[in-house]
Formats: C-alpha cells, sequence, structure tokens
C-alpha cells in the first residue's frame, strides 16, 4: 500500500503501525523526518533492547532478518531498521557483504507481528525486475519521495512556519526554492536561519531571504547566465571573477554552464510535458521548470551561441595556458557582437 508522509503521520499518531514499511528517496532531510517517527515508537528507556539499526554496507540482511525475528524484551513491539538497501537496486554491491535476499522474502510472507521492520532505499530508482522488490511494494506500505513535488515542499514549509507563528511572502518562498534547487534538506536548513532573523517579526520576504540564503555553485551559475542572456554583461563579467576568486574551479564553473545552457536548449526544442522532459532528461522537475521560464524569453540564437561560445572556452582553457578570466571577457565581447550581427 503507498502512502505519503502526512498519511504516515497521522497513521502512527492513531497507533495504526504496519508490520513492514518501504522508505525509497535519497533526501536525508526527508529520510530523518521518517526515521524519528520509527525511532520514537520505542521509549527511551527501552531503545537498547528493542531498537535496532543495520547498515546494509557493513551487515548481512540475514543478521537484520534474525533481529527482526525476536520478540520485544520487556516491551510491546520492537523496531529494526536496515539502512542502505542496495540490494533492491539493479546496482552491484562495491562492499564484501553477501546479501541473501531470499531470507527477507520468507520474511515478509510471515513477519513477526510484534516487530515494525523499516527498510530505507535511498535511491530514486529500485529494479522492479527484482522478485523482493515487487513482493516488497505488494505487501509492504510504501512511501516514495521520488516524486516529492514542489506542492508538497510548500505545505512542508508552511506548517513548519504556522507551527511558530510565521508567515512567508510567496515571492520569498520562490526565491528560497530557487536558491536551494528545491532540496527539501537545504529548504528546511535554510528556514531556520530565516526564522532566527525574522524572529521579532515573524515575517520572511524576499529581501531577507536573497540576503541571508546561501548560494550553491548552481545558484551563482544561473545568475551568471540570466546576467548573460540579459545582456547585463558587466554584472556577468563580475559575478564570473568573484567566483573565481572565492576558490571556484574555473573548469568546474564552466563545466556548469555548459550544462545549463544544454539543457535549455533541450527545453527550447522540446514538446514534452515538465514531467516527462525531467524524467528524459534525469533531471529534477523543478529544474525543467525554470528552465521553461527562460527559454519563453530567449531565442534558439542566443542560446545556441552561449553555449558554442563557451564549449569554444572550454577547449582553449584546456589546451593552453590563457588565463580563464580574460578568456571569458573574450567571450561575453564575442557574444554581444554575434547577437547584434
Amino acid at each position: 500500500m503507498a502512502i505519503n508522509l502526512t498519511q504516515l503521520e497521522q497513521n502512527i499518531k492513531a497507533g495504526q503501525i504496519d508490520p513492514i514499511y518501504l522508505i525509497q528517496g535519497n533526501d536525508q532531510y526527508l529520510l530523518d523526518v521518517v526515521r524519528h517517527l520509527f525511532i520514537n515508537l520505542i521509549p527511551n528507556e527501552d531503545r537498547m533492547l528493542n531498537l535496532a539499526q543495520f547498515d546494509m554496507r557493513e551487515t548481512a540482511l540475514s543478521v537484520a532478518i534474525d533481529d527482526a525475528k525476536s520478540v520485544p524484551f520487556f516491551g510491546d513491539r520492537r523496531v529494526v531498521i536496515i539502512d542502505q538497501a542496495q540490494f533492491l537496486t539493479g546496482e552491484s554491491s562495491r562492499g564484501k557483504i553477501e546479501h541473501n535476499v531470499d531470507d527477507l522474502i520468507e520474511y515478509v510472507k510471515q513477519p513477526e507481528p510484534q516487530t515494525v521492520l523499516v527498510i530505507i532505499a535511498p535511491y530514486d530508482k529500485l529494479d522492479g525486475r527484482k522478485k523482493v522488490t515487487k513482493l516488497l511494494k505488494e505487501r509492504a506500505t510504501y512511501l516514495s519521495f521520488v516524486d516529492f513535488s514542489e506542492r508538497d515542499l510548500q505545505k512542508m514549509v508552511e506548517h513548519n512556519l504556522h507551527e511558530d507563528g510565521y508567515v512567508i511572502d510567496g515571492d520569498a518562498l520562490q526565491l528560497l526554492f530557487r536558491l536551494t534547487d528545491m532540496s527539501v534538506t537545504a529548504v528546511m536548513n535554510e528556514l531556520k536561519k530565516l526564522k532566527l532573523y525574522a524572529l521579532e517579526t515573524k515575517h520572511i520576504d524576499a529581501a531577507s531571504v536573497d540576503a541571508l540564503v546561501t548560494r550553491t555553485l548552481s545558484q551563482n551559475v544561473f545568475d551568471l547566465i540570466d546576467n548573460l542572456l540579459n545582456q547585463n554583461l558587466r554584472q556577468a563579467v563580475e559575478l564570473y571573477h568573484e567566483l573565481l576568486f572565492s576558490g571556484e574551479e574555473p573548469l568546474r564553473l564552466l563545466g556548469a554552464m555548459i550544462s545549463q545552457f544544454r539543457l535549455l536548449i533541450q527545453v527550447k526544442t522540446s514538446k514534452q510535458s515538465e514531467q516527462g522532459l525531467a524524467t528524459a532528461l534525469k533531471v529534477h522537475p523543478y529544474r525543467v521548470k525554470l528552465a521553461k521560464k527562460t527559454v519563453r524569453r530567449f531565442s534558439y540564437k542566443a542560446l545556441s551561441g552561449a553555449f558554442l561560445g563557451l564549449s569554444e572556452m572550454e577547449k582553449e582553457l584546456k589546451s593552453t595556458q590563457k588565463d580563464p578570466e580574460m578568456l571569458f571577457e573574450l567571450f561575453v565581447l564575442r557574444y554581444q557582437n554575434d547577437l547584434k550581427s
């Protein structure tokens, strides 16, 4: 049975606990939220006896299953958490641990009624061809964060703020999502900072988000490209210099810019839906959404010209000893002239 995070929280609060849970997704914040929901099923004083966590990179699956079969010691239930369940994916195991998935298959068919078995698979994709994966999706309570949407994150942020009496402006929320690449972990970490800053007013605006949220490389690249496409060339050059001065590697920065322009061109020329294109390109749907907004304002010539110019710059940077700042300034001049011609 598939459920979402809200349903899981409500079920646990109501005491409706299932014997086996499969949790999929790679956002650490969401995984930590779920983990603590299950850990809190066991009172502090009983956790030494009735809570066990096993990392499949270090422990054989059979050990965890044997533990799950054990009855609780002086308690009503036992919680067993299996971490890093790579055996549910198509990836080959890098370690030396052998996992006998038949033990898990037999357990799923007849679970210990006083044990809550939680299997955490921090991966975007599971191998649906495997018998154990199919069985878990059929019989376990299945919670996936792979398709955690912008709306889901918005609800989470608004709930978090409402509990402490805060409000956030719509444009501030969108800016927060953009500056964090809509990573739940990054959003919730930055929210702590924003709440502390707005402690007196309880109001978070776009100016606060812009001033306080730490920019990732991808967000700096987003700003750099935005300046470039909007012909704010001085700002583009200044930001490029600032990033190099702060220690950013020229080739890494250039690679990120080329990758973003490639995405913009792919979005510009595609007729697929946002979700379909995100799946095809293996990128977050939010990146496609932002790219679609960008490409509406610019021609294919503007996008392809920048992509080709940066690709040429990358060749020069790799094959010569020329100064990267000088190369970027030359690229900007050529790009400006190409757009005018």
